[in-house]
């Protein structure tokens, strides 16, 4: 087995995900962008560009078809992973620390930070099956 070397992140990683077929894999990091990358060989395919602080983790939807991520910038934000396009983006009080798809990828659970005057929280919200429908 040879080690794979990917260079595309301007700061520290902050999280890594592959996604269920193992085919893909999406980095975080505290340069704002996170990143998805071919697994086998570690060609960047692209990047989702929108967060304006570190992006501490992300998720995968089951069918590789939507990317949720989680930032110190106080969003949470869905994207489209085969266009990097920004299909919504969840705003609190605090830094998102940590996320995940739960319930069949129709929820996502999200963890702010302990900041300034708020306390940490634990938040779970409604993924629309059609974006449109939010």
């Amino acid at each position: 087995m040879r080690p794979i070397l990917m260079k595309g992140h301007e700061r520290p990683l902050t999280f890594l995900r592959y996604n269920r077929d193992g085919d893909l894999l999406f980095s975080c990091a505290k340069d704002h962008t996170p990143t998805v990358w071919y697994a086998d060989n570690g060609d960047r395919l692209g990047t989702y560009r929108g967060h304006n602080g570190a992006v501490w983790t992300c998720d995968v939807s089951r069918d590789s078809a939507r990317l949720i991520t989680a930032s110190a910038d106080q969003t949470a934000k869905l994207w489209e992973v085969s266009t990097g396009k920004e299909l919504f983006s969840f705003r609190f009080d605090a830094p998102a620390r940590s996320i995940e798809f739960a319930i069949g990828d129709a929820l996502a659970v999200i963890t702010t930070d302990n900041f300034m005057d708020h306390v940490p929280t634990v938040q779970v919200k409604h993924i629309a099956e059609d974006i449109d429908d939010r």
